[in-house]
């Protein structure tokens, strides 16, 4: 019955995206704000490195613009009964590319794959994504992974190094001709093509990384290329242009033809950019947003769709400044701040019409993982209750628990306990002299540009207005413009903020990496308990059981206040030439920041043609996953 209405609508969307098609722009010109941290595209720490491994390395799998897994460099799969083994089939005769998209001599083949998992397995390689979960999840891949690291600190002296490199043929990620890949995991898990769109499991060329060792991803020349793009230029603090590969697999699908990124930290300058058509598309602040209303530009801002990265408050449990660390190990001194942080009203400088609507209270999102009878993770009770909280700024309850952390950290004279006068040197973030006394003297850490300093600054009126000066005060220091770089990895900060993405379908793929010695534990923070109860839920195989036991884990994390979660990625006001939904779609891993299937169109989307696009783009997605 449902038959005529389904063709209806497809005709519709192929009438708007095929009128689109036919004006779309072969350029696209956008900016970035923060310098990627290398080009080694197997870790990504920052959104520059993530958008550029997205769109120059391709995997076994990708996602459609509904979401669905389809084939990319394998061209089909399949799984055992039981989802323990994984068989992929590539695409023959695929070449890699230089960075001049000259063909080279070598084909992608399964050993490609095998190999850069086996520079992601090497801990000297500094690949710090491959978590405690994906270790455990292949046959043999911790033990390898873990003699390495007992080798290299000198705790493991009965094996060498070349003894324990030798044992990766125990290590399920085989290569079984030149066409097929397999891998052989240790329990059962159906949501396994999810983990393939991270850059953990991209291809490498073994010959061509020999060549190069310790320069691999220095340079545009020191990279061959599997994606849609190769590395036209790069100019470290300027700009870089993709180009697309004229040998890539599926071309027919890559529309636009060079991709074109400045460096542009200021909002301001990149709106007046987009106003003159020097860009494709602009990210606006709330304050960008209520300047243009009752202009003309008012009627081409929307709202783009939230994603599955969280932003959360972190903060350094073993940070070098007595008095804060004194301080962040209590916990009524954490549901002080858990309370008093108004994040609400951090969240009017991006939204200013809606704020509450980009709130989340959770590590793990919603819409991002489900078990075997389709329940959603952020349905379970516990998160369920955490997420209908809503905004639970509560001036009183923080005075409350702040008063409970004086009497408790101090000595009710004003001394802190434990807290010895110190120079605090974080140079060049920050320097400060701290005497052990109230008040205490904390260091808030930000990033460059005027939204950020901004809510630095509201962050800093928040806390010494709710706790009092005598009690509080916020140094506020910026880094030039790698924040884990200049302040999370050498521990110059107290408190900051950052955003991570989700990696595959499963709660382990946030929670899993916030356990003593996770990947984003940057507060360097343990709790056994969390811990405890993160592994027991790994080890479930069965989802609903394995999804009870992390929610219990995730909501006494969040009780226990190690960081904050505020906010979801994502959503924000844009002017764009883009048209929505015509590249892929997912949560998961690097694929939202693909180019490909992309259209540009010659003038900027109206906010009439989002939303029309968007409700007929949602029609078309119920019908084409539901089948």
């Amino acid at each position: 019955m449902n038959a005529p209405r389904t063709l209806i609508i497809g005709i519709l969307i192929l009438a708007v995206l095929g009128s689109a098609l036919a004006q779309s722009q072969d350029r696209y010109y956008a900016t970035y704000t923060a310098e990627g941290s290398s080009l080694r595209y197997f870790y990504t720490p920052d959104t520059t490195d993530q958008r550029i491994a997205a769109n120059t390395q391709d995997g076994l799998v990708e996602q459609d613009r509904f979401g669905r897994f389809v084939p990319s460099l394998a061209e089909r799969w399949e799984s055992s009964p039981d989802s323990k083994v994984w068989t992929f089939y590539l695409r023959r005769g695929i070449p890699w590319v230089d960075s001049k998209g000259q063909k080279t001599k070598y084909e992608i083949t399964a050993d490609d794959f095998v190999e850069g998992f086996r520079y992601v397995a090497d801990p000297k390689n500094g690949i710090k994504n491959l978590s405690r979960d994906i270790r455990r999840m292949i046959v043999g891949l911790n033990d390898y992974y873990l003699d390495l690291v007992d080798i290299d600190s000198g705790k493991k002296k009965d094996m060498t190094r070349q003894q324990a490199l030798a044992n990766w043929s125990k290590v399920g990620v085989k290569a079984l001709d030149n066409y097929t890949i397999q891998y052989t995991l240790t329990k059962p898990t159906p949501f396994f093509l999810s983990f393939l769109v991270m850059e953990l499991f991209l291809p490498v060329e073994k010959e061509f990384l020999d060549s190069v060792g310790e320069n691999f991803g220095i340079s545009k020349e020191n990279l061959l290329y599997s994606g849609a793009y190769y590395i036209a230029d790069w100019q470290r603090d300027k700009q870089i242009v993709l180009r697309a590969n004229p040998y890539y697999w599926d071309a027919g699908k890559v529309t636009v033809k060079q991709v074109s990124l400045q460096k542009i930290v200021d909002p301001t300058i990149t709106l007046q950019m987009f106003q003159r058509g020097e860009l494709s598309s602009a990210t606006l602040n709330a304050e960008q947003v209520k300047a243009l209303a009752g202009t003309k530009w008012a009627d081409y801002v929307f709202m783009a769709e939230p994603s599955t990265v969280t932003y959360w408050f972190v903060q350094n449990f073993t940070s070098a400044n007595p008095e804060f660390k004194a301080f962040v190990n209590n916990i009524n001194f954490r549901k002080a701040l858990y309370y008093g942080i108004d994040r609400v009203k951090l969240n009017e400088l991006d939204d200013p019409y809606q704020p509450a609507s980009i709130l989340r209270n959770t590590v793990v999102p919603e819409q991002a993982a489900f078990d075997e009878k389709g329940m959603d993770y952020a349905e379970y009770p516990e998160i369920k209750a955490i997420r209908d909280r809503g905004n639970y700024y509560d001036r009183a309850k923080a005075q409350d628990y702040f008063k409970k952390a004086l009497a408790e950290v101090t000595d009710g004279k004003g001394n802190i306990k434990g807290a010895q006068p110190a120079t605090v040197d974080w140079k060049p973030i920050a320097e400060l002299k701290v005497d052990g006394k109230l008040p205490l003297q904390m260091v808030y850490v930000y990033l460059p540009g005027a939204v950020e300093t901004k809510r630095a600054q509201l962050f800093k009126a928040m806390l010494e207005d709710l706790f009092g000066k005598e009690n509080i005060q916020v140094t506020l220091a910026q880094v030039i413009d790698d924040i884990f770089a200049e302040a999370v990895e050498p521990r110059r900060f107290d408190m900051l903020h950052d955003n991570f993405r989700f990696g595959f379908a499963d709660p382990s793929a946030q929670l899993g990496r916030l356990v003593t010695g996770g990947a984003v534990n940057d507060g360097q923070y343990s709790d056994p308990e969390f811990d405890k109860l993160v592994d027991e839920a790994s080890q479930k195989t069965i989802l609903s059981e394995r999804f009870k036991l992390f929610a219990k884990a995730e909501a006494l994390f969040l009780d226990r206040c190690y960081v904050y979660p505020w906010r979801m990625g994502g959503a924000a006001y844009m002017l764009s030439k883009v048209v929505p939904f015509t590249y892929p779609r997912g949560g998961f891993g690097i694929t939202r920041f693909k180019y490909k299937g992309m259209i540009v169109q010659k003038d900027p989307i109206t906010s009439a043609q989002y939303e029309e696009l968007k409700k007929k783009f949602y029609e078309e997605m119920a019908q084409a996953t539901s089948k």
